[in-house]
């Protein structure tokens, strides 16, 4: 913000954050505060892709996240790496979650946001995943094949082009890198098998005390299950190592259960995708995995008590 002529603490001002937390890497601020964080500076700066101007400086890579940067250094290979991020990060956020997901030929390594920040979430999110990227680029020289963005195109997408070195779309159902399958088997440059057999006890021994509870784990889940069709309570379950019907237990104890949590977790992507891209109400239900528009329009009018044309018109 100061190489762009903006003084940051009025701009933390602003977002509610006192500026001498960020200079304190154990410090945490609420995941509402630093998505706004984002927007305003992006506002003020007039700066669209500031996100990737922070990714791109010193400091935006594993060596940020302590001892689990440390265990993706010392990973077998780049998807092993990535999963360890995904699999640790609500040690570090809770409101956003990344993703690895491989089919085929292909793997999408996502971040999408589940916290309602009540602000625009499109500078966050971008600026997570061009963070993924810097931590690909510097554990194997990694780029991806693709990018995708949930997020209207900017009035100038050039710097994004430039930043990710790939074809970008705007507009997308996800936000993600999209990689060759083969990508992930690429080994992690200098990475040390003692080192990571003792970074796996040390991490595992400090999550252990500081697990979301059940509900938040299975949102986390969810997010971005909902748009690969793999929503189902069984594939839910056993990602969380529980049998199924012990999940819907210990879900009940906390006021909610499995297919509530599904719902209104394909709705809250729904309004996402409706407020943040210009895809078709066609193309949203059909990337959560309706028959038709229709039955998502039906789906949609249960939860919202409005058709998704209209919760658009009032909210885009």
């Amino acid at each position: 913000m100061r190489d762009l002529g903006v003084d940051p603490a009025e701009v933390a001002a602003e977002a509610g954050i006192d500026l001498a937390l960020l200079a304190d890497q154990e410090s945490q601020i609420p995941f509402r505060a630093a998505c706004l964080l984002a927007r305003i500076a992006a506002e003020r700066t007039g700066c669209d892709h500031i996100g990737l101007l922070v990714a791109a400086r010193e400091g935006s890579d594993t060596r940020s996240i302590g001892a689990v940067g440390a265990l993706m250094r010392n990973a077998p290979t780049l998807g092993r790496a990535l999963l360890d991020i995904c699999e640790n990060h609500h040690r570090y956020v809770r409101g956003g979650v990344p993703y690895l997901v491989a089919r085929d030929d292909s793997a999408w390594l996502g971040y999408s946001i589940y916290e309602n920040t009540g602000a625009s979430v499109d500078h966050f999110q971008v600026g997570a995943l061009a963070v993924g990227l810097s931590m690909a680029k510097e554990l194997c020289g990694a780029r991806p094949d693709e990018v995708l963005l949930s997020r209207k195109a900017p009035a100038d997408p050039q710097p994004y082009r430039q930043f990710f070195r790939a074809p970008v779309t705007f507009d997308a159902d996800q936000s993600a890198l999209v990689f060759s399958r083969a990508t992930l088997a690429l080994p992690v440059v200098r990475a040390d098998p003692a080192k990571r057999r003792a970074l796996e006890t040390q991490v595992r021994d400090y999550w252990a005390v500081d697990l979301p509870n059940i509900s938040d784990q299975v949102v986390r889940l969810l997010r971005p299950r909902v748009l690969f069709m793999d929503d189902r309570l069984a594939s839910v379950a056993n990602a969380l190592a529980m049998h199924p019907r012990v999940l819907e237990r210990a879900l009940q104890a906390e006021g909610t259960s499995f297919r509530a949590l599904l719902k209104q977790t394909q709705i809250d992507v729904a309004k996402r995708l409706m407020t943040g891209t210009r895809l078709s109400i066609t193309a949203i239900g059909a990337a959560l995995g309706y028959a038709d528009t229709s039955a998502f329009s039906n789906a949609f009018r249960r939860m919202t008590g409005q058709s998704p044309r209209a919760w658009r018109a009032g909210n885009f």
